[in-house]
């Protein structure tokens, strides 16, 4: 897994050396604006929108606004069939090794993770007496985490203005709240399958 970023990087490089340069790749075209139909997290499954813009012209540095909403849809006893919601904001920067200008290209960085929405916990309560039975109530409360995490992203730029991206993020909380109380360290995980427009 750690050679897999470089190994990523390098066939990046060969394309982008290989490529003559065009309107897509020259540096004109340095914002991304993308929705992500297909979206993961810790909290489940969900879509997510997107804002990039490039900071220098060679392309190597750009940071990276992403919304996100999710729904637990793990259907079972342990949550009582709640689809508990979360909503997460994500600014982050992003480092293109052999800058963000070609066909394919991997981009590492650090993002800040701010989420809020709710989580439903269940409490079992076992009844000793005939016929011994077990209740099980359920409880939502509202959740709130502050964390970082790293991400790694991989940009497909087939055309001048259409663009395909693939991420994957995984870090650590240093907030995290439920019902106002801190319910321990936890990690944090972010991916999606992202399609959007490059100008």
């Amino acid at each position: 897994m750690l050679a897999l970023p470089l190994l990523i990087s390098g066939i990046a490089k060969a394309q982008t050396d290989e490529a003559p340069a065009s309107p897509a790749h020259n540096g004109e075209n340095s914002n991304i604006i993308a929705i992500a139909p297909i979206q993961f997290t810790e909290n489940g499954v969900g879509l997510a929108f997107s804002y990039e813009k490039g900071i220098d012209k060679a392309g190597i540095v750009a940071y990276n606004l992403p919304l996100i909403a999710t729904f637990n849809l793990n259907n079972n006893v342990s949550n009582g069939d709640h689809q508990d919601a979360m909503f997460y904001f994500s600014p982050g920067i992003k480092f293109y090794p052999t800058s963000s200008h070609g066909n394919v290209k991997y981009a590492i960085g650090p993002s800040l993770v701010i989420g809020a929405g709710e989580k439903t916990k269940g409490t079992s309560i076992y009844d000793p007496n005939f016929p011994y039975t077990t209740t099980t109530t359920y409880t939502t409360q509202s959740k709130f985490i502050v964390g970082i995490m790293v991400s790694n992203s991989l940009n497909i730029n087939p055309t001048e203005h259409f663009y395909l991206g693939l991420d994957f993020g995984f870090g650590f909380t240093y907030i995290n709240r439920l019902a106002g109380n801190n319910d321990g360290l936890t990690g944090v995980v972010q991916s999606g399958f992202k399609i959007g427009y490059r100008f």
